[in-house]
């Protein structure tokens, strides 16, 4: 069974990148993943947010009523989960979802991949400017140069068609 990895950031720009990989995943019946990076900054800045405005949405997924269970890792969990079970359902095809810590999120995305056996990955690129690009570094350009594993780039955002 052929694994794949979709690697999302929850945004709507990514909706291309999880409907790409689960159309895959029913054509050659294997299992997709979904995983979802959070960088600790994120899970440190979000102390100082009101919850309505944590990381841009993480608040569509309910507040539960442990403390330690509405951190920031653990909703990003309970809304990689969420997106999976939705996806699954529309596409009818078994979906693992998954949100972890990431110091870097290359190497976790990397380490998903070879700890979960996965067979190819699949990323969105978002066509950021040459500048942006230079400044900060692209995140899908620095995944595909560390792979292992086959990688499909899919374009995302306003650009793409």
């Amino acid at each position: 069974m052929v694994r794949i990895l979709a690697a999302t950031d929850f945004t709507e720009d990514n909706k291309a990148v999880l409907d790409f990989t689960a159309n895959m995943v029913r054509q050659t019946g294997g299992k997709m993943y979904l995983l979802h990076a959070v960088e600790p900054c994120m899970m440190d800045a979000a102390g100082s947010m009101a919850a309505d405005d944590m990381l841009g949405g993480f608040c569509t997924v309910p507040m539960v009523d442990d403390p330690a269970d509405n951190t920031v890792l653990a909703m990003a969990d309970r809304r990689a989960k969420a997106l999976a079970d939705s996806i699954s359902k529309e596409w009818d095809i078994p979906i693992y979802g998954k949100a972890e810590e990431a110091d870097d999120i290359v190497d976790c995305v990397h380490d998903f991949c070879a700890r979960h056996n996965i067979d190819i990955l699949v990323i969105g690129n978002r066509h950021h400017s040459l500048l942006t690009s230079i400044l900060l570094g692209n995140t899908a350009e620095k995944l595909v140069r560390a792979a292992k594993i086959p990688v499909t780039v899919v374009p995302c955002g306003p650009k793409a068609k």
